[in-house]
């Protein structure tokens, strides 16, 4: 897999889970088992709100030529996979969701984690 690749995965990914945490918030809370009030319909926009600066940032990185550039956006994706990872899988061992379909999550995230630390430390980035 290039890094190219990889990159657009992500920006795939995240747009996806974006517009339906922006346009679809009950349906993203339903999907973590979580109820849909209006406190958590609000954090629900926010996240995608955010999901779409990442994919904005994969989408440009997808192009990079710049080696400090390529890294950064590696290690800015990896550290936003690891954080997401760490917090989504306290979340579901803790039961705060109701839904088996969070695990979901929690193997997207260790995938890119993988992906990302393969490209960071010994993958070819071309």
């Amino acid at each position: 897999m290039k890094l190219r690749t990889l990159f657009l995965l992500d920006l795939v990914i995240s747009l996806v889970f974006a517009l339906v945490f922006l346009l679809g918030p009950d349906l993203a809370l339903k999907f973590f088992g979580l109820t849909g009030g209006k406190t958590e319909i609000l954090l629900a926009q926010v996240i995608g709100a955010s999901l779409v600066g990442f994919a904005c940032l994969c989408w440009f990185a997808k192009d990079y030529t710049d080696g400090q550039a390529i890294q950064g956006a590696v290690i800015s994706l990896l550290v936003y996979s690891a954080i997401g990872f760490v917090v989504t899988l306290l979340g579901v061992l803790s039961q705060a969701t109701r839904a088996g379909s969070a695990w979901i999550v929690v193997a997207l995230y260790l995938l890119f984690i993988a992906g990302f630390v393969y490209f960071q430390f010994a993958g070819q980035r071309e």
